[in-house]
Order: C-alpha cells, then structure tokens, then sequence
C-alpha cells in the first residue's frame, strides 16, 4: 500500500522542516494559522486543545484513508479533498483578509475552502479539468452528508454534486465507493463510533445522491427533531412541538425559514436550551435578519461564546446560559411574530452579516461590558466564598431571580452526589406508606426511584424550587419513561400546591438543612423558624396516618464538649483558619490552637469536618450550609410544639454515617480535651412522624 505524501508532508513540517510548506500550499495554511475553528461539541477541554486542532484533524482522516482498500485514483481523488476541505478555517490574518477581500465565504467552510482551492496557485491542466471539477465539487459537498443527516443542511446543496455524476463521462469512477470513502474519513475522523452510528444513514444518502435523486429534503417536523436529537436524547419530550407552534402560530414562519436556509452548529450551540427557547432564538434571528435574503446561519459564533472550562473540562458556560435563558422569558412568541419585545440592555441576540448580500449571517450573544465583567468575577469567584455573593451580584445586575438552591456550575456534581447516597433512602422508602407520596427536594431523582420501586402503585411526586432541577428531572423521566411526577413548589408553602390532607408520605431527605441555610425566612437565614414552617406546611397536606419522614443533620446534645483536631495534612491547619473566617452558619470559637492541632466546641468541631471531608472543591458551598441545626432534644421539642399532640414520633434515631470515621482517619486524630482519643459523635438523624 503506497504511502501518502501528504502525510509525509505533514510528518516533515510537524519535525521541523518548514521547506516543505513551499510546495504544499494545503498545508502552509493548516500549519500557518492562528485560527482554531473547530466544532467545540466534541472538545474535552479548552485548555488542552491542541495547538493545531484542524490539521490533526486533517491528519486522522489521512491515515484513515491511507488504510482504505480503493483503486489509486479514486484514493488520490480524495487525498486532494481531504487536504483543501478544511483550508477556510486556517490561514495566517493577511491570508485570511485577502481570501475575504475576495468574497470567499470562510464563515461556511465548505464552501470557502472550495473556493481557496479554485483560486490556488496551480495551472489548471485541460486533461484532467474533469477530476479538478470533481475535486472542487467535493469540497463544495464536504461535510454536507452528516450534515445533512442531523438537519442543518438541505438536501438541496448536493445538487452540484449530483449535476456532475449526469454528466461526467469519467466510467473509471465508482461514486458510491468515492463518496463512502470520503465520509468515512471525514467522519471518523471525528470519532469512530460516531461513523459506526451512522454508517447506515451515510450508505443511504450516498445512495440517493448517486442515483440522481433531488427533493429529497426532510419534512420540518423531521427536520426539526434532527435539530433537536441531542435534547431529545437527554429527554426533551418531541410529542409537543407541532403542537407548541401551532398554538403560538410559529410552525409557518419557521417551515418558510427552514425551507430557504442552511443551518450550522445549532446542536452545539442550541442544544442545551429548551424547545421553547430554541424556537425563540429562531424568531429572533428574524426580526434581525433580511428574510428575503437569508441562506446560511451559522451558530458557530455563539457556540465559540457558549463553552468554556470548568474542573478542566468543558462546559456549558451556565452563567451566559442563565442570563439568556432569562432574557428569552421575557419574551412571548405572539410578541416576537407581530409585537415589540422588550430591550435588555445588558444582553441581546446579535446577528452579524458575514457577506455584503447577507445571504450568511452569524448568530450570537452580545453582553454588556459590565454585564461580562462580572460573569468573569463569578468564574474567577468559583473555589472562594465570595461564590455566592458573586451571584447574588449576577442575578441582581441582570434583574432575575436566583432559584434558591440553584448551584450553578456545581449543580450536576450535586446531583450526582445526591444519587450517590443511596442506603439510607432504602430505609426511607421502607418507613413509606400510603397512595400519594412527595420527596422534597428530589435533586437527582433516587429518591422517587426507590418509593417507585417499592410503592409501583402509589404516586410519586417529585417537589423542588428550582427550575433547572426540575427540568433535568423532567427529561429525565421522559428519557428513562420513569412513572413519578415532577412540580416545582415551594416546601414552606404546600398547602398552595395540594389539598388538605391529601397526601400519605412526605420525604424530607438531607434537604431542612438546606432550607435552613438558604432561605431568609423572616428576614434572615439561618433561622429555626423555617423548620417549623417546613413542618407544619407538610403536616398541613398530610392524611391522617399519613407521614413525615426526615433524613438530615444533628447536633450533639451536650454543646459543651470539647474536641482537639489533630491534622495530619500540613495544610488542615490553613484550611481551618479560612473555615472559621467564611463559614455563615454561625461564629465557631477555636478555643485553643496549635502548629497542627486545634480545640473547638464539638458541634462546632463536627460542623467543620463536613466541610472539610467534601474538600476544596465543595467549599464555596459548604462554608454556606449549617448540616446540623437541632440536638436531638431541640428537634423533639420543635416536632411538639409545632405539630402538638396529632404528630406521633415512631422513630428518632441517630448514628454516624457508615464509613465517614474511616475516611476521615488518614486526615486528623480526634481525641477528647485530656488528649485521649475519642469516636466522632452522631451526626445524622432519622425521624418519622405520623399524624394521628
């Protein structure tokens, strides 16, 4: 099998032989450049991208080639292809400044690399004007295949493609094999088991193409669930969006759209938003755009703007994500057809005019320079215990509010910590009983899996505050075709949601210490007041001989045993100093300090050694919460008084989690005030109640 030569070119310049790039042009541009435009939806991480991302790009999709079992010509056909199909995403500035005094379009990249390589600096010889055409219309069509395929490209745009195939007389040339060839290079290249899922839709399309078919292109419902695959797959329910833009008279305005433009990076860009706010971008695009000339919009824009990096991997930029989100709240769509919408004038939808005919538009964000600037400080603020200020700093410039325990960029580390903590909800679901069941605060959704799994027939319902729990919890019930239900809803106001003493079970599960630490109920945090409030609003709604079930935090009863820490990590000490200074929850006294060790209150003790078990990454949050609130005598009291002689406690027990003295072991010795060692005291409680 002969070696390619633009792979030996490319090992040649990667080595440090810059001669090379005087006879590939091809490559001087791949290599030359200070562009990375590439499709962010399958980059790990920003940071670590490659200094040269498109041309190992380029490269995968030789060697892929190279190991293609095809006649000589037909693989030199697609080696020209290969190396001038992702030309109009590299370049040096001049270069690429001249290439756009030209007119090419480098904002579609098929088609500007078609054009760069037009223009390239070879004579054009007569014999082989046939196999050139054939080059040139195969980087015009590059690409378009999977693109077709997931929506964003009409059928439409093979029709060069398919001119030539009726109309060439080169019969050495099997199509379908050239075709097949190419997109499998192009898309495994990408990844392999993206091509193992699609192969099957490739050979189709190739099909078609090679047998002159046109009109090929996909109804809008179809087209529209192509656009939406990655959403759906994550859960979005599809069952709605007909009737969704009937109802709002959007599907006529979108249909015509759809039929006249291509569409590029939507998934990458769009994905992450709701149906309702996708159809909204749409209908914005619109009111900022020439209708009558529009044929390309291209997301690459705003997908460049919507990621970044966060723990090292890349992310949604949820801080952007949310301001839009809101920005689109306030918009209807019979407004956005035939209204005004109001102005924000710290975000709004920018639309950029990539040609003088404005036949290609780019799509994106625009922020106001103080509006950026403090998302920057909220990145900047993420391992600090400014975080939570930051935001509050955030939500109030953009004029939204923040969903109580909404964690932003931490939200799907907490729910999957949520999932992870399974055992002891068994024992929940055990304690269960009745036809219609609430966990409040059902984060990632455990919970209702178990009271499910050992109540099928009962209702489940899963309560949060905040929207995006919600929504994740949504799609995932359609994604999984889970049967419990989802309502967001306020735990201090149930009544307002369900009838009196309509409900049988009601789970609290590790979630009263967060409404302790989070809600200024009152006027402050922190305040005891908003567990009796939490009680009473579930014993409002409960049946008789319904219950309360609770999962949380303890204090120890006697608050005057002291405790010394003893780190064996040379930076506890540090990490207790900072503790002390940020912790909300209340002032914890260090009565005593070593080099490595230091005396405290028990509970104030207990309190730190959460935080400092969930380490540095959790710490903006922690120092934030208070897990115990109660001794086991104040919670007694508090269930009493506020409940009175109807609440009949079956259970009050407390213990120590499983498993945290050994975790805890290899970072501090606990001895007691005499300097002997001591076991860490109870920091969990377990309570049902049942209304008599």
């Amino acid at each position: 099998m002969r070696r390619l030569q633009s792979l030996e070119a490319i090992e040649k310049v990667k080595s440090g032989d810059r001669h090379i790039l005087r006879d590939a042009e091809w490559l001087k541009y791949l290599f030359l450049t200070e562009e990375q435009n590439i499709n962010l939806e399958r980059v790990s991480s920003l940071e670590k991208m490659p200094s040269h991302p498109v041309l190992l790009y380029v490269e995968k999709t030789l060697h892929i080639l190279e190991q293609t079992d095809i006649p000589q010509h037909e693989k030199d056909i697609i080696e020209e292809v290969l190396i001038w199909s992702e030309a109009a995403k590299c370049g040096q500035p001049h270069k690429r400044k001249e290439w756009r005094d030209k007119g090419f379009q480098l904002a579609i990249h098929n088609i500007g690399s078609a054009q760069i390589y037009a223009n390239r600096n070879k004579t054009l010889m007569p014999e082989r004007q046939d196999i050139e055409e054939l080059v040139y219309i195969l980087i015009l069509t590059h690409g378009l295949v999977g693109q077709y395929i997931r929506g964003e490209t009409r059928y439409r745009q093979f029709t060069p493609l398919i001119d030539w195939i009726e109309a060439s007389r080169s019969a050495d040339i099997d199509m379908k094999r050239v075709l097949y060839g190419l997109n499998k290079c192009i898309i495994a290249g990408v990844s392999p088991e993206l091509w193992e899922s699609i192969e099957q839709d490739v050979n189709q399309v190739i099909k078609q193409i090679a047998k002159g078919k046109r009109n090929m292109d996909w109804p809008f419902p179809e087209r529209m669930k192509k656009l939406r695959k990655q959403a759906l797959s994550l859960g979005e329910d599809s069952s709605f969006y007909e009737r969704f833009l009937k109802e709002h008279s959007a599907e006529e305005v979108l249909r015509r759209l759809f039929e006249k433009a291509d569409l590029w990076y939507v998934e990458s860009a769009l994905s992450a938003f709701s149906f309702e706010e996708f159809v909204k971008i749409f209908l914005l695009i619109l009111r900022s755009a020439n209708p009558l000339s529009i044929r390309h919009i291209s997301f690459e824009p705003l997908m460049k703007d919507m990621y970044r990096d966060y723990q090292g991997v890349r992310h949604t930029n949820i801080y952007k994500k949310r301001i839009i989100e809101a920005c689109l709240k306030d918009m209807s769509i019979s407004d956005l057809l035939y209204g005004e919408v109001p102005v924000n004038e710290h975000v709004s939808l920018s639309v950029q005019p990539f040609d003088q005919a404005s036949e290609i538009v780019g799509v994106t964000f625009s922020f106001s320079k103080a509006g950026l600037k403090l998302i920057e400080f909220c990145q900047e603020a993420e391992k600090s215990p400014l975080y939570e200020r930051a935001i509050v700093l955030l939500y109030d410039f953009f004029e939204f509010r923040k969903d109580s325990f909404d964690r932003l960029q931490n939200e799907q580390a907490y729910l999957s910590d949520m999932n992870g903590a399974e055992d002891y909800k068994k024992k929940i679901a055990d304690y269960a009983v009745g036809e219609k069941m609430l966990d409040i605060g059902a984060g990632g959704g455990v919970m209702l899996d178990l009271l499910t799994e050992h109540h099928p027939e009962a209702e489940i319902i899963g309560i949060d505050l905040s929207v995006n729990v919600i929504e994740e919890l949504q799609k995932r019930k359609v994604r999984e075709h889970k049967p419990w239900q989802v309502k967001q809803a306020d735990a201090l106001d149930l009544p307002e949601y369900f009838e009196q003493e309509s409900v049988d079970t009601i789970v609290f599960s590790s979630i009263l210490h967060e409404l302790f630490s989070y809600i200024p109920y009152e006027g402050r945090k922190f305040n005891h007041r908003v567990i009796s409030k939490a009680l009473k609003s579930s014993f409002d709604v409960l049946k008789a001989g319904g219950r309360i079930i609770i999962r949380d935090g303890i204090m120890t009863e006697d608050k005057g045993e002291l405790r010394c820490i003893r780190f064996k990590d040379p930076r506890g000490m540090d990490f207790l100093k900072r503790y002390v200074r940020d912790f909300k929850g209340r002032s914890v006294q260090v009565l005593k300090m070593e080099k490595d060790a230091a005396m405290l209150y028990v509970n104030d003790a207990m309190e730190f050694l959460y935080t400092y078990t969930w380490g540095e990454e959790a710490y903006p949050h922690e120092v934030q919460e208070q897990f115990g609130y109660f001794t086991p005598s104040e919670f007694q009291a508090c269930i009493e008084k506020e409940l009175g002689e109807c609440a009949n406690i079956l259970v009050f027990e407390h213990y120590l989690q499983k498993g945290y003295e050994e975790h805890l072991s290899p970072k501090i010795e606990l001895t007691d005030r005499h300097g002997d060692p001591v076991s860490l005291p109870d920091s969990t409680c377990f309570i049902v109640i049942e209304k008599r």
